[in-house]
């Protein structure tokens, strides 16, 4: 059975404009029911996440608010 990436990744949240929520996960998959980070307004969080990849090694970070933020992600490596 063929596995896809697991990506260790550094996930930062700054400067939002509302609070909310943002996730990262599998580009082609819809986003999670759970997320990685819930911001408030102005708010720097930041938070260690492993991250499957879709079967052509993407993945989507996605700013689920109504205002806007600056997302920051490091890798740091992958598993398979």
């Amino acid at each position: 059975m063929a596995t896809t990436p697991v990506i260790a990744d550094m996930v930062t949240v700054t400067g939002p404009t509302a609070d909310g929520d943002a996730t990262i996960d599998p580009t082609s998959t819809s986003n999670p029911a759970t997320n990685n980070l819930s911001p408030g307004t102005g708010d720097t969080l930041a938070n260690l996440t492993l991250t499957p990849t879709d079967t052509s090694g993407s993945i989507t970070l996605s700013n689920d608010s109504s205002g806007t933020t600056d997302l920051v992600i490091g890798s740091s490596g992958y598993c398979t």
